[in-house]
């Protein structure tokens, strides 16, 4: 009996390896998304620890200090947003990328399968028909 072998298999591996790719930088694209999140928290703990350090000082040097201090922390925070911004909105494609990119090899996989099932059948019908015709030829010669 013939191996069955899929023709379109080289496809389906190189849609595969797509979708790993695709993977891959939606991970990193999430890495980025998280390491920007990650740097707003730490500017609102920053902003949170700084009041309650020096919430009772009456100093007025101290308190401008502060006050330029947190006016630096609120423009990290606005590029930290426009940065989040930017990567939510590449994450997005790059989650688009790989839905597509499943989808493609989610086709070829059934196809493979449907194949593989039609082979199968044309297999145990050609069987059959060679189980069939030794047991007529063995009657013939009895």
């Amino acid at each position: 009996m013939k191996k069955f072998s899929f023709s379109m298999q080289k496809i389906l591996d190189l849609r595969i390896f797509e979708q790993r790719q695709a993977e891959i930088e939606l991970g990193k694209a999430n890495a980025e998304v998280a390491r920007i999140q990650g740097e707003l928290d730490s500017i609102a703990k920053r902003k949170v620890s700084t009041i309650k350090n020096f919430d009772t000082n009456t100093d007025f040097l101290i308190q401008a200090e502060i006050q330029s201090f947190f006016f630096m922390l609120e423009q990290k925070k606005e590029k930290f947003l426009e940065e989040l911004a930017t990567a939510q909105i590449a994450a997005d494609e790059k989650r688009e990328v790989v839905r597509n990119a499943m989808q493609k090899v989610k086709v070829l996989e059934r196809l493979k399968e449907n194949k593989f099932r039609q082979w199968k059948k044309d297999s145990l019908k050609a069987e059959e028909l060679a189980a069939d015709d030794i047991v007529t030829a063995r009657k013939k010669w009895i």
